[in-house]
């Protein structure tokens, strides 16, 4: 969670946990992300991931926008920057290709696992580091 933070902290922003009813987190103007300190772990990292994709995107919530596309931008943001390729090699080699073991050993949500995938599947050097991890295992 300290890598994430530190990422929003470079990018500008200030996080702080509060207990936001049933939400998971918000971006808001000014700079300013707040999580819920009572959801896990995993989801206040992923939660946060998400809410730099919308800072990255400049998603603006006060004007009519595409709520479809810009959650699905912020989401792959969000797969971006917390799953690397090497991390998904090493993962997939240890854990096999299916999207909920990969999510549970990388610390993400299957969602992001799939839309990682998509990425790789546009990326053919992406692809030739899986491959070469699964050729050659862990070390």
């Amino acid at each position: 969670m300290g890598r994430i933070i530190r990422t929003a902290e470079h990018m500008g922003y200030r996080v702080q946990f509060r207990d936001i009813g049933r939400a998971s987190g918000y971006l808001y103007g000014g700079g300013l992300i707040v999580l819920n300190y009572r959801r896990s772990e995993l989801t206040q990292r992923v939660t946060l991931a998400h809410e730099l994709g919308h800072a990255h995107h400049g998603h603006d919530w006060t004007r009519d926008h595409d709520r479809h596309r810009d959650e699905r931008q912020a989401d792959q943001y969000a797969a971006r920057l917390l799953i690397s390729p090497v991390e998904y090699a090493a993962a997939e080699a240890l854990v096999g290709s299916h999207a909920g073991a990969l999510a549970r050993e990388l610390g993400v949500t299957r969602r992001l696992v799939e839309l990682r995938r998509e990425d790789f599947a546009r990326d053919e050097r992406i692809i030739e580091t899986v491959e070469a991890w699964r050729h050659n295992g862990v070390a």
